[in-house]
């Protein structure tokens, strides 16, 4: 069997990874549900599509993301464009080569080790910058009393441990338990002018929720949850395992400033039979904390679709009305290209994702909920055009013509996920094992 062709990332966050590209393709993007699930802001959450084309050929498609698809040096336009080896694409921080890779490389196990962090209760040991033995705020006192009951619940998990657990017959294995009990993570801006504050959690089932108020400022709120899958665990697991916090003190805390003001971040997680936490209030980050909490936070807002919370009510506005006009530049374009449609909803869809939590909604809201409407309607009635079309060549078995229409259809909806690309991708399979066996071309 002919081996199938291959991408290999040669520079980013999976970089000596390689994938085999199958029949199917893969597609790549920071949400989770991608083939490759790279977390980086930099991606839209469904950035790019490889497909096998021909006998070792791989063709690649920008499915309308926001920053684009380099090509060699050139951004990739709307069209597929098919590859040849030794091609070099660049995505977000990524950069992909195609071909095998000339030497496996394995993936690194730097970010997965465990966390022996052990747990520092003496007030005496934890070292200060700034003023050291500053008497905390009552914030932080309410803070180390849900961190108290956070490791109370820890020793518990250890203590309630049946005794007869470990007289387990050793051919039996007991269900694995979760290594990640829970995870809090706090950001607090605040000041006489008003408060921001970003809460997370995850559950001991894998349920991560964040929260976040911006008072009076922003009079926003906005809460979130999703179900994180065994990967996205997996993930945030070797985040949060990062060696180098082993190495840093538990408390950082500066001096109060005149007037009043609040800097502070708060990290605590129950991991296994540990309980470990870091805060750092009105000083500078350690560079190990920070590197972990920047990722945690970009983490929650690529899993959560939420990483636009983070800008101010204008600049949400301002990037919705720059979506809207992209949405009406490809619904213009519309019939010179047949993946327009479908990048005209999807950047109507942005521009209403920008103004998900700003209220009252700007005029562009409503322009863009119209937009997308007008999109989708035209879309499933070329659509419907276009799969007649296909079936009658299918039951006529005009293999060939069947085939052109089916792959129109693909480029009409790019989306893997959507079940009119799942239906036209079986029965472009069949047709193009039609025309082998009759010796057409593939």
């Amino acid at each position: 069997m002919a081996k199938r062709p291959e991408i290999t990332i040669v520079d980013g966050p999976l970089a000596g990874h390689h994938f085999e590209v199958g029949p199917g393709g893969i597609r790549l993007g920071r949400s989770s549900s991608n083939d490759i699930h790279i977390p980086d802001e930099e991606l839209s959450r469904n950035h790019c599509l490889f497909e096998a084309v021909g006998e070792d050929g791989i063709r690649v498609t920008d499915l309308a993301s926001a920053n684009g698809t380099i090509l060699n040096g050139t951004a990739l336009g709307d069209d597929p464009e098919t590859l040849k080896d030794g091609d070099v694409l660049i995505v977000g921080k990524t950069t992909i080569r195609i071909g095998s890779p000339q030497e496996a490389a394995p993936a690194s196990a730097d970010g997965a080790v465990n966390l022996d962090l052990g747990l520092d209760t003496s007030s005496g040991d934890a070292r200060q910058q700034g003023q050291g033995g500053k008497r905390r705020s009552p914030l932080a006192n309410v803070l180390w009393i849900v961190a108290a009951g956070t490791i109370a619940a820890a020793i518990w998990l250890v203590l309630s441990t049946p005794q007869d657990a470990a007289e387990t017959p050793p051919d039996v294995k007991p269900p694995a338990e979760p290594l990640l009990k829970e995870v809090r993570y706090e950001r607090v801006q605040a000041d006489s002018s008003g408060i921001f504050r970003y809460f997370l959690t995850v559950s001991e089932t894998g349920a991560m929720t964040v929260r976040i108020d911006d008072v009076p400022k922003q009079n926003r709120h906005h809460t979130k949850s999703e179900q994180l899958s065994k990967e996205a665990l997996d993930e945030l697991g070797e985040i949060l395992s990062y060696k180098k916090l082993r190495e840093i003190d538990r408390e950082f805390a500066g001096p109060e400033p005149d007037p009043p003001a609040l800097d502070s971040w708060d990290l605590c997680v129950v991991y296994d039979t540990q309980a470990w936490r870091i805060r750092v209030s009105n000083t500078q980050e350690p560079e190990a904390f920070k590197s972990v909490r920047e990722k945690l936070e970009a983490f929650s807002k690529s899993e959560l679709g939420i990483w636009a919370i983070q800008y101010p009510r204008e600049k949400l506005i301002e990037l919705a009305e720059q979506a809207l006009e992209v949405g009406n530049a490809k619904w213009e374009d519309r019939d010179v290209n047949h993946g327009n449609l479908a990048a005209a909803i999807a950047a109507y869809k942005e521009s209403v994702f920008y103004l998900e939590t700003v209220n009252p909604k700007p005029e562009c809201g409503a322009k863009a909920l119209e937009g997308a409407k007008k999109a989708t309607e035209e879309l499933d009635r070329r659509y419907a055009d276009q799969r007649f079309r296909a079936d009658k060549a299918l039951n006529l078995s005009q293999w060939e013509t069947a085939r052109e229409e089916l792959l129109t259809i693909l480029e009409m909806i790019p989306d893997r996920r959507d079940d009119r690309n799942r239906d036209a991708r079986a029965k472009l399979l069949s047709a193009e094992s039609q025309l082998k066996k009759k010796g057409g071309r593939r």
